[in-house]
């Protein structure tokens, strides 16, 4: 599996996607792949029973792969562990 940089990837999704066409390209298709993973994750998921089957696994993949970017643009911003953390268990709280 390649290894992708998600740093740079959120980094370069912020600052340049809607200015270069071709970055924007790479940054739709390093996102479609996390949001594919993740998707194929909550469906296994959803098979073992480990995720309630009510959830919409598209639909909860885009929402937990936003809650993780935005959370690679706070963790840049903010010291602030219990903030993050609460960020963290709230997001996972959704899963419950």
């Amino acid at each position: 599996m390649k290894r992708i940089n998600h740093c740079l990837t959120v980094n370069a999704a912020v600052e340049l996607s809607l200015l270069d066409p071709e970055v924007a390209v790479k940054i739709h298709e390093q996102f479609f792949a996390s949001e594919q993973l993740l998707y194929d994750l909550l469906v296994s998921g959803q098979k073992t029973g480990e995720i309630p089957e009510h959830y919409d696994a598209v639909s909860l993949s885009l929402y937990l792969h936003n809650a993780w970017v935005g959370l690679r643009v706070m963790i840049k911003t903010t010291e602030d562990k219990e903030k993050l953390e609460s960020i963290i268990n709230t997001t996972l709280a959704v899963l419950g």
